[in-house]
């Protein structure tokens, strides 16, 4: 399946044949990640720097405890570095994966899932939300800290098992400050970390990826990936950018996704309303957040049903590995490149998912009468 066939026919998306940064500097960048591709390099540490990765890591693992912990973490991180686009982006799309995991508890999808369904989905999602935290997050205190020390700290990057494409990318945002070259190396590296440690396993492609229960998510349209908004300020009811996307299964379609939703955020002249949207609601997983007309955090109530995380999942604890996926600089030439999407609306659309996943639980309940 091409990358074009993954977006609806509403959605012009197609990718820009230049990058953000020159020539001379793109080049020059190209030969670091090169160099960077073949170094097996050993880290030295002396006592501050020690204290240092103990304090990140202590950091982020008390941040990774569930989806809104981290979600908050992205968003916090943003307002005090904005600068580092991706965080919002990070922010938004965990978001995404907050109303994914509550919708499995919800009156729209529950009814079509058994209880072990819902559960080992819920568990994918909630893995992949922790690998991104885990991977990404100290990355982004280690430049925090950069700042505050005036110096390049990314030598110890290694601390943290990330991949060493990243080392050259921190080095080159610290001297040039540029978020474009930034966010798309970030959104490359954490979809093929992804990759390499959760997608490419058996068990995700067994009982997940090839799943009924993951096509029907697929199908009725609960992969989209949308940034609330208001139109005209002061409006009750949130518009809706993004995408509806189908086919998460290659990391390229994936990358690509993250390019798009990075245009529609800062891009498509929405930036300060998603923004303000994220600033005034808070997080808490149910799409009540954007949509209080429709759902609801009430079962009682006669709106859809939609739980908050913390009344309808209990928290995870994960184990991390040490996968560095980059092995070669083929594996990301181009990744610079940026995406271009004309049409980003899908308010529409998404009201018609929703209604046709309630005329269904309704001929659900009306077929067990």
């Amino acid at each position: 399946m091409s990358l074009h066939c993954l977006f609806r026919k509403h959605a012009d998306v197609k990718v820009l044949p230049y990058s953000m940064v020159s020539d001379y500097d793109k080049n020059e960048l190209y030969h670091q990640l090169t160099l960077a591709s073949q170094k097996h390099e050993p880290l030295t540490t002396n006592q501050e720097e020690r204290n240092l990765i103990k304090n990140i890591k202590l950091r982020t693992k008390l941040l990774n405890v569930n989806n809104i912990t981290r979600t908050n973490a992205y968003l916090n991180f943003y307002l005090a570095n904005e600068d580092v686009h991706w965080a919002l982006l990070a922010h938004m799309v965990s978001r995404n994966g907050g109303w994914s995991m509550t919708d499995l508890k919800s009156d729209i999808i529950s009814p079509f899932l058994q209880n072990h369904q819902q559960t080992t989905l819920f568990h994918f999602l909630e893995r992949a939300n922790a690998l991104i935290f885990h991977d990404a997050y100290p990355q982004l205190l280690l430049y925090e800290e950069s700042k505050t020390r005036k110096k390049p700290l990314f030598d110890l990057l290694l601390a943290f098992n990330v991949s060493k494409f990243m080392k050259p990318i921190w080095k080159h945002f610290f001297q040039y400050r540029d978020s474009h070259i930034l966010t798309n190396a970030l959104i490359t590296n954490e979809q093929n970390y992804l990759e390499k440690n959760l997608m490419n396993s058996d068990g995700t492609k067994k009982h997940i990826l090839n799943s009924l229960s993951f096509m029907i998510q697929e199908k009725l349209g609960l992969t989209n990936v949308f940034f609330p908004h208001q139109k005209i300020f002061f409006q009750p009811i949130h518009s809706l950018a993004g995408v509806e996307i189908q086919n998460f299964s290659e990391v390229s379609a994936r990358i690509h996704v993250g390019k798009t939703l990075y245009d529609i955020l800062f891009f498509q002249q929405l930036y300060e309303r998603i923004l303000d949207f994220a600033e005034r609601n808070t997080h808490t997983a149910s799409r009540s957040d954007y949509w209080p007309h429709l759902f609801s955090t009430n079962m009682t109530n006669k709106k859809i049903y939609s739980p908050t995380l913390y009344s309808a999942w209990e928290d995870v604890e994960h184990i991390f590995t040490k996968n560095d996926w980059f092995t070669s600089f083929d594996q990301v030439k181009g990744f610079e490149q940026m995406v271009k999407v004309n049409s980003v609306d899908v308010t529409k659309d998404v009201k018609f998912d929703l209604l046709k996943l309630v005329s269904l639980v309704k001929m659900k309940q009306q077929i067990m009468l």
